[in-house]
């Protein structure tokens, strides 16, 4: 029953940051409420998920000062 819980709740993405479910999963794994397989398959679940999305990088520019051409 807590493995379907957790299983909805990263699926619709209930926490908006993944930093907070991993926190969850991690206080059950260490509490012993779920299994060493079922914490691997959420936690790839989350990487499933919670998709870090590349930062945009902006290019430097570099200005030319007068008279340095």
């Amino acid at each position: 029953m807590l493995l379907e819980l957790l299983e909805k709740l990263i699926n619709k993405k209930y926490y908006t940051d993944r930093q907070a479910i991993e926190n969850k999963l991690n206080v059950f794994y260490a509490m012993n409420k779920i299994t060493d397989e079922e914490y691997s398959n959420l936690v790839l679940k989350v990487d499933e998920v919670y998709i870090v999305e590349p930062e945009n990088t902006v290019e430097e520019t570099t200005e030319v000062e007068e008279g340095e051409e």
